[in-house]
């Protein structure tokens, strides 16, 4: 007879201790099955609800870094000397270096103003209330102490400029190219007079791809001849652009009359009013004010050695600028990893974010059940380790003159610890199955149970009393906004096959703890004294 039959047979035979050790596995399963079913759907609820989000990482300076940097400094030489070298700032090549990386799917560095259409261009209207009422005096005290009105031109257009040659919305489809193209990466080096135009102002002005548009980065009247422009120099020619149409596109963010702002918006707000164009083209136009102004306060002030100084002369790489990067992933799971590889490695100053702060907040009853759960599984298996160590170990000194038949006719003590591993692998296998059954009844009860505890005595769900907040065409936040009852919707606790499969493992992991103490007490065994001492 083998040691597996044997195993068998001895627990067929001591029927009352088989029952007891099966009961005993069937409640510790079912606590390891909680454990896990509760501890798995709260990492599920948290993943399912990352991959909903935009995977987004922002590249910014770190303002918290710089004033504590300032705040450090003592020496007042040090902090002017700081100062003078100007204010930290983003740079593109250090970005560059970023979207090197595979996980990278594209990156909106932009710059966005409001522009004025020419006569020969006819913004889409929204006939509301906004525009209507917009208008009025602009007035100004001029150089000899005179005040200067003139009547207030309502901006009808929108700029958004890209320093790269793609846009988070064309990467995600909430923008879409329906005619031509997007700029190049040599048209954004060359800052090239190129646009693309929502296909409502296209329809609306009857124009294609390969049109050219005239438009105004200032109010034309402010170069006039009481323009507040017009004493550094400026002409109607500085302000004014001739642009190409290279691209038509349309957008899923329409406003309608059904809108809570709509009596509200100006026309720039109006999406279908908002030009693309390379960031480097925009800031080429800002260029000549910024030269022209400098001139103007040069001759004002000869002796200012700022002005004195050739290289403080405004160039397009000196006005350039761009206040944040947002960088989009192409897996959303992958931004935690992005953010820990790359933010030890970034310039001083400088700081990247995976602005997950509301998620992380959201979640915490999540990873609070999830803890909870997790030691509730590692308590349940060392007393269930330390439990039936002890039975077992009393078993032994019951089964002393067995081992020693079984020493004296050739079975080695590997067998013997192998049959009892069996015997106690067997009840625990039959003790988990029924556990299973009975488990996933309770888990998702007491999950939700817990769930909703942790969740009320966090306040989360207490009515928020934050002011409203208006998201208006220029925003430039990219990232997903989410709610409590977006994580709790995810949350759901089911068994499944994979955590079928931990709770043999980790029974027959119990089993085989348990046997290997009383397991040296069988390799002390002599079966000559055994057989002696029971005669």
């Amino acid at each position: 007879m083998n040691f597996f039959q044997r195993a068998i047979k001895n627990v067929t035979r001591k029927l009352s201790k088989s029952v007891l050790l099966l009961l005993t596995f069937f409640v510790i399963g079912n606590f390891v099955i909680v454990g896990l079913g509760v501890s798995q759907a709260s990492e599920n609820a948290k993943v399912l609800t990352r991959q909903k989000m935009r995977a987004v990482v922002t590249y910014e300076v770190d303002y918290d870094a710089v004033n504590d940097y300032v705040n450090s400094l003592t020496d007042e030489d040090e902090i002017n000397e700081f100062y003078s070298e100007g204010y930290p700032q983003i740079r593109l090549t250090d970005v560059d270096s970023l979207l090197q990386d595979e996980r990278v799917k594209t990156a909106n560095a932009l710059v966005t103003s409001q522009y004025y259409s020419s006569e020969d261009l006819d913004y889409v209207h929204l006939n509301n209330s906004g525009e209507e009422n917009y208008g009025g005096q602009s007035c100004y005290i001029d150089e000899n102490g005179n005040e200067v009105c003139t009547e207030y031109v309502m901006p009808t257009l929108f700029v958004k400029g890209n320093y790269y040659p793609d846009m988070i919305e064309f990467a995600e489809g909430s923008y879409q190219v329906v005619d031509g193209r997007f700029y190049t990466r040599e048209e954004i080096d060359e800052a090239a007079d190129v646009v693309l135009i929502s296909q409502a102002l296209a329809d609306q002005n009857n124009l294609r791809v390969g049109d050219v548009i005239t438009v105004y980065n200032n109010d034309p009247q402010s170069v006039g001849e009481n323009g507040y422009y017009n004493i550094y120099g400026l002409t109607i020619e500085d302000i004014t652009s001739d642009l190409e149409i290279i691209g038509i596109y349309t957008h899923n963010d329409p406003v309608t009359p059904d809108d809570e702002n709509y009596d509200w918006l100006a026309p720039y707000e109006n999406p279908d009013n908002m030009l693309l164009l390379p960031a480097t083209t925009y800031m080429k136009q800002n260029l000549t004010l910024s030269q022209k102004i400098f001139e103007y306060s040069a001759q004002q002030f000869p002796d200012d050695p700022y002005y004195s100084d050739p290289d403080n002369y405004p160039t397009l790489e000196a006005v350039s600028y761009v206040n944040n990067v947002t960088l989009l992933l192409n897996d959303p799971l992958e931004v935690d990893n992005f953010v820990a590889e790359y933010g030890s490695e970034l310039p001083q100053f400088m700081k990247i974010s995976a602005n997950n702060e509301e998620f992380e907040r959201l979640s915490r009853p999540l990873d609070t059940l999830s803890l909870y759960a997790n030691f509730i599984v590692w308590l349940v298996v060392i007393n269930a380790v330390v439990i039936i160590t002890l039975v077992t170990a009393l078993t032994l000194k019951t089964r002393e003159y067995e081992i020693g038949v079984l020493l004296s006719i050739g079975a080695s003590k590997f067998k013997i610890i192998l049959q009892f591993f069996v015997e106690l692998a067997l009840v625990a296998i039959i003790g988990f199955t029924l556990s299973i059954a009975s488990g996933s009844l309770v888990a998702n009860q007491v999950g939700s149970t817990v769930l909703d505890y942790q969740i009320d005595s966090s306040g989360l769900n207490e009515d928020d009393d934050n002011d409203y907040y208006y998201e208006s065409i220029w925003d430039t936040d990219y990232t997903t906004d989410i709610s409590l009852d977006d994580l709790v919707s995810e949350y759901n606790v089911s068994i499944s096959p994979l955590i079928i499969l931990e709770i043999y493992i980790v029974g027959l992991g119990i089993v085989l703890v348990s046997i290997l103490i009383p397991s040296l007490m069988i390799m002390r065994f002599n079966p000559k004294r055994i057989l002696m001492n029971q005669n």
